[in-house]
């Protein structure tokens, strides 16, 4: 797991999965802290999305993340 990235007030962290096969599955949590909670959602890309590093999939997988912080508004 690669170092955490903070993005317009979220924590990113890249948490991609190793698959059958020594390939990487992206996938990242974000994360903000408001008021009295935490409020985190998963992102993940689709199933037919591998890579063949840890390193390039934790890439992929912060970039998702940060359209997806993007599409919150």
């Amino acid at each position: 797991m690669g170092d955490d990235v903070q993005y317009k007030g979220w924590v990113i962290e890249a948490r991609s999965l190793e698959s059958d096969g020594g390939r990487w599955r992206p996938y990242a949590v974000v994360i903000i802290h408001a008021g009295q909670g935490t409020r985190e959602h998963y992102v993940s890309a689709l199933p037919d999305i591998v890579c063949d590093t840890e390193q390039d999939a934790n890439a992929y997988a912060v970039a998702m993340a940060k359209k997806w912080i993007d599409d919150q508004g």
